[in-house]
């Protein structure tokens, strides 16, 4: 899937304002099965028909030297969807899971990720029996103050921005935004997703 362009600007307008600093990250795969209902109107009946689900969680954590908070984004080739995690902390969780039908009978599954207890929405992808083989997880060594993609199926992909605490304020519900003495060098999209709102969508033209 190609980068957004968004991600570029950024990558360019943080360039030179905030420190790269390195961020381990570490995770495993972890897969249930449960039995559910055929639709969402169902709901509290206790009455079927019901559908066996397998639900395939990658759950890891992403360490700092310093307290640190992130936007966690899921990219499809028409929107970018983002999200902002908890306040800075030592350690962030975050999650990205595909839950599909038992049988693999409509070869499609639903891909959703989270970051510090933020969630993002979940879209359809297509699918195979080896389901964590349908997403591609990148765990590495990654960096504050870029975009870093964290993991990717065919038809999405997940990615943070992490960022140092001591560049943040936290105002009412626990919602943190950039400090206002760095923002006036900003594109006022950018400044938008660091200083407004807990969660938005953005048009991905590419």
């Amino acid at each position: 899937m190609k980068r957004p362009p968004f991600f570029d600007e950024l990558d360019a307008s943080l360039a030179g304002l905030i420190p790269e600093e390195p961020v381990e990250c570490a995770g495993e795969w972890m897969q249930a099965e449960r039995r559910t209902y055929q639709r969402a109107g169902q709901a509290g009946t206790g009455s079927g028909p019901f559908v066996d689900v397998v639900d395939q969680r990658w759950r890891g954590t992403l360490t700092g030297a310093v307290p640190i908070a992130g936007i966690a984004f899921l990219v499809t080739n028409a929107e970018l969807f983002w999200v902002k995690s908890m306040p800075a902390a030592a350690t962030l969780p975050f999650e990205m899971s595909l839950h599909a039908y038992a049988d693999y009978s409509l070869k499609q599954a639903t891909f959703t990720a989270g970051l510090g207890g933020a969630v993002l929405p979940g879209v359809p992808v297509a699918c195979a029996p080896d389901l964590a083989g349908s997403c591609t997880v990148e765990p590495r060594r990654v960096t504050t103050s870029r975009l870093e993609q964290l993991a990717h199926a065919e038809e999405a992909a997940f990615a943070v921005l992490l960022i140092q605490g001591r560049f943040l304020k936290t105002g009412r519900g626990r919602l943190w935004r950039l400090r206002e003495e760095l923002t006036s060098s900003l594109s006022p999209g950018v400044r938008e997703v660091l200083t407004r709102g807990r969660s938005g969508s953005i048009l991905n033209p590419g």
